[in-house]
């Protein structure tokens, strides 16, 4: 049976040779006959890993263009099916679950506890991991059968080096083959999976250059046609994806176009008959090119009947018993391959608890060392502040007003201010962070800001510079001038703030991460302001703090977004809490329009419009996820488009993330300026350029960025006199997109529209939003606010019992190992 399977094999190679390598072999190409020959190689007995690896390497050679590349792809996948057969070899299976033969499980604990169901995955029991005395989960991903160098390098792409990391790789969705519809019995509206052949594929492009794919899937009930919005750099590859005849699972919302059933959108992927036939609830990974769901799975398989087990319960039994929590090591198990979509959940509510106990942990202990961290009183005049409130050229809002009267207590104290100011786009922060600091220099203590950015660091070092010379005007301070340090500034003015810095000569000093360099050293920094619009790590901000010496500075953490209270407690948990909840008179909303691609022409026409009065414009260009290199490349190309077909006759400047720093400063001058007309940028621009003039804030892609994302690009206009508009572009629909752009065009609160986020992506999203390094919740979702809570309330009674966690060691290995983890790479 062996050799009759690799025979069949090579006989399909040898004829695929002879017609010169157009993979014509097989009706539908090689990748069609890779399931046929997984099952020939089962019944054959050959070793599951060797037969995957000859699948892959047929599907990859369909999918390869290049006949040289194919003809050694095709002589190599040869040479190994003539070598000698590689037979499965019995390994004694450890004492662990197994598809084939279940232990009892403990019920899972949670509110709403399902009976125990019987496991659905494949009967067909499969080799535990190749094992090594003394073998770990933190060992290599090489250590597994079936991972070796070529797929070890593909699951790095995806952070996955270690099995710890593989174990933890949780699932992005579930298709569940139990609950499987024919296209005759779906509904208008419902989240469904179908199972059905490629019946035709199609594209279709639209005056606008928009590219839509049109699939027609079929089973023995009827039709359903599928429609993907993409681009033509995108088209081909997803095109390929469904040849005629082919099996595919099509999971997602039913709509509904021109009176009859769609789908919009829909994840996709190839039918894999072993999980379809059992029924299974089959987890759907996210991967990377090259790397097909059916190796994963079955790599992931092989990992939860074993590792599980080898995993230590790190909750105190009764945060378990009174939070009613799956054990871990279940809960391990029913996340990736659940027996029902009810333990699925309870799985998900444990870890998703000990996402947020850990962090709540991490803040709770931080928020307490902080408040016993000396610091130097700052303690000005007693009319000081008075005076420097009366030196502006405008009058604080009531909530300014109160913001500046806590900062200024804080100030007074010998403990260490740490304090959140949070506020909607053109609240006021920075200037209630400019009278802080001059409160700080009245002192006689030195005061710096950190940005994230050389942009934004230039832009406060500009508005800083302006109050300080009123406040020396009205007699307030003596002169000051602000210094700028960041990684542009020439040598020579570097020395010469380094030796300022040291010697307090200068007291305000505004940078970027050049501020926390060896070099700098300050003589007595009093208050630290970090603006966190791409937020710091904590190192970072250590970092800055440690240059003050033996006395910690006050230190004032600006957010560029407004979060919700309940999400304020749990990732700023170790800050007291500012709200600016008022925004300055006579700001006029910016209007904002979703624009639908028949409008697009006539949207065009009104920037020119503005143009001509006189007016600027932003066009940010979409978010690319691949890289900042890809990105940059598809600025530049959208740039030249809009130059060469839609505004000729107008001035462009080009700005990404890829370009020099004096690059980026010569566009940004050049368009504050008013040298240029139209701003083309990447997200870039988000963090901050103030340009009155400019009234047109016109968004492509606008369905890829966050709500969030979205209100600060509109926060770039509506600055000056003239009434501004925001015109958002969608390049495809879905949803969760629609409620989105529908959101921002309603809503100009920011507080409003992070409720709204957080509603629509949950708790879990809106905190992947921050800088990398930060702690990620990767399974909270929007109904786990009581989760939030319960967190909180179990991380504040255990820390009461045990303050630095000695009786839970591993609890507090993994708490220290999550924030260690981020120090490392900030």
């Amino acid at each position: 049976m062996a050799n009759s399977a690799t025979e069949k094999l090579l006989k399909i190679l040898r004829l695929e040779a002879q017609t010169g390598y157009q993979d014509k072999a097989v009706t539908r190409g090689l990748h069609s006959f890779a399931n046929t020959w997984l099952a020939f190689a089962e019944r054959a007995n050959l070793d599951q890993d060797w037969a995957m690896t000859i699948a892959q390497q047929m599907r990859e050679y369909s999918a390869c263009d290049d006949l040289s590349r194919r003809r050694a792809m095709l002589d190599a996948l040869m040479t190994q099916l003539r070598a000698p057969v590689v037979r499965a070899t019995p390994v004694p299976t450890p004492a662990v679950s197994t598809p084939a033969d279940p232990p009892p499980r403990a019920p899972a604990a949670s509110p709403a506890k399902p009976p125990a169901a019987p496991a659905t995955t494949p009967a067909r029991r499969s080799a535990p991991p190749r094992s090594t005395p003394g073998l770990s989960l933190d060992a290599p991903v090489t250590k597994l059968a079936g991972i070796g160098e070529f797929n070890a390098q593909k699951l790095a792409r995806l952070g996955i080096h270690t099995i710890r990391d593989l174990l933890y790789y949780f699932p992005i969705r579930y298709d569940d083959y139990s609950a499987l519809k024919t296209i005759n019995r779906l509904t208008y509206g419902e989240q469904v999976t179908i199972v059905g052949r490629v019946a035709s594929a199609r594209k279709f492009q639209t005056r606008t250059g928009q590219v839509i794919i049109r699939v027609l899937i079929e089973d023995a009930s009827g039709t359903i046609e599928c429609t993907w919005f993409t681009t033509e750099r995108y088209a081909e590859g997803l095109l390929k994806q469904f040849a005629v005849g082919r099996e595919m699972v099509i999971s997602g919302k039913v709509g509904e176009y021109l009176g009859r059933l769609v789908f919009q959108n829909p994840h996709y992927e190839p039918a894999e008959r072993e999980w379809i036939i059992g029924g299974n609830i089959v987890p759907v990974y996210r991967l990377t090119e090259g790397l097909q769901p059916l190796l994963m799975r079955r790599v992931m398989r092989r990992v939860v009947e074993y590792w599980p087990a080898r995993v230590p319960e790190h909750l105190p039994a009764v945060v378990i018993r009174e939070a009613q929590l799956m054990p871990i090591q279940e809960a391990l198990r029913e996340i990736h391959f659940p027996r029902s979509m009810q333990s699925q959940e309870a799985a998900r509510r444990r870890l998703a608890f000990d996402e947020l106990f850990e962090l709540q942990l991490a803040v709770l202990r931080q928020r307490e060392l902080w408040r016993r961290e000396p610091a130097l009183p700052l303690q000005p005049p007693p009319d000081t502040l008075e005076r420097l409130i009366a030196a502006l050229p405008f009058t604080l809002t009531n909530a300014q007003r109160r913001a500046i009267d806590v900062i200024a207590q804080d100030l007074a104290r010998p403990n260490a201010m740490h304090r959140l100011l949070q506020g909607d786009v053109g609240s006021g922060k920075t200037v209630v962070a400019t009278l802080g600091m001059a409160l700080a220099a009245a002192a006689g203590a030195q005061a710096a800001l950190m940005a994230p950015t050389e942009i934004l660091a230039e832009q406060h070092h500009a508005t800083l510079s302006r109050f300080f010379e009123r406040f020396a005007e009205a007699g307030v301070l003596p002169p000051i001038k602000p210094a700028l340090l960041t990684g542009s500034v020439k040598a020579s003015e570097r020395r010469a703030v380094y030796e300022g810095l040291s010697d307090g000569s200068i007291s305000i000093v505004i940078g970027t991460h050049a501020l926390i360099q060896e070099g700098v050293t300050f003589k007595q920094l009093g208050f630290v302001v970090v603006d966190e619009q791409h937020r710091f790590g904590v190192a970072q901000r250590a970092a800055l703090r440690r240059k003050a010496g033996a006395l910690n500075p006050h230190t004032l953490i600006m957010s560029a977004t407004p979060i919700p209270r309940t999400l304020a407690l749990t990732l700023y948990g170790d800050l007291d809490n500012t709200v600016l909840d008022e925004m300055p008179p006579g700001r006029q909303p910016v209007k904002t329009y979703w624009i639908a691609p028949t409008e697009r022409e006539r949207a065009y026409q009104f920037v020119r419009h503005q143009l001509d009065q006189g007016r600027q414009a932003y066009v940010i260009c979409p978010l690319v996820e691949e890289s900042e290199k890809v990105e940059a490349k598809a600025a530049v190309e959208e740039y030249e488009r809009l130059q060469r077909e839609i505004f000729p006759s107008y001035r462009l400047s080009l700005l990404h993330g890829k370009m020099k720093p004096a690059e980026k400063e010569a566009a940004m001058q050049a368009f504050a300026r008013g040298e240029t007309q139209i701003l083309v940028s990447t997200a870039v621009v988000e963090v901050g350029i103030d340009v009155p003039n400019a009234t047109v804030m016109l968004i492509e892609g606008a369905n890829r960025f966050g709500l969030a994302q979205l209100h600060q690009f509109r926060g770039r206009v509506g600055r000056g006199e003239h009434q501004s508009y925001c015109l958002l572009f969608a390049d495809s629909s879905s949803d969760l997109a629609d409620q989105r752009l529908q959101a921002i065009v309603n809503t100009h609160d920011g507080f409003k529209l992070a409720e709204i986020d957080l509603e629509l992506r949950g708790p879990g999203e809106f905190f992947g939003t921050r800088q990398s390094g930060e702690p990620e919740l990767r399974l909270v979702n929007v109904r786990d606010r009581d989760l939030l809570e319960l967190a909180r309330t179990f991380a504040e009674r255990l820390l009461q019992d045990d303050p630095n966690l000695e009786s839970h060691p591993l609890l507090k290995e993994k708490v220290e190992a999550r924030f260690r983890a981020e120090a490392e790479t900030t």
